[in-house]
């Protein structure tokens, strides 16, 4: 009996290339940008994409990032 598991996970590293691939263009073009999977599981829970598995990139193209600029607390 062969080994059922290699293919989802060959699956997921494929689907992990390919999200990274996306989010390296887009840095690549200036567009802020993170993997996020909980963006997948909210459109799942909605109803807009029937799929197992379900991820999603945001962007940005704004003056700052909406990731990392956030201010720090002030020191006392």
């Amino acid at each position: 009996m062969p080994w059922v598991a290699a293919r989802p996970v060959a699956a997921m590293m494929d689907i992990g290339v390919a999200l990274s691939s996306a989010a390296k263009t887009a840095s690549i073009h200036n567009v802020d940008n993170r993997v996020q999977q909980r963006v997948g599981a909210a459109a799942r829970a909605l109803g807009m994409i029937n799929a197992e598995v379900a991820m999603g990139i945001p962007v940005s193209i704004g003056g700052k990032s909406i990731y990392f600029d956030r201010q720090a607390p002030a020191k006392h």
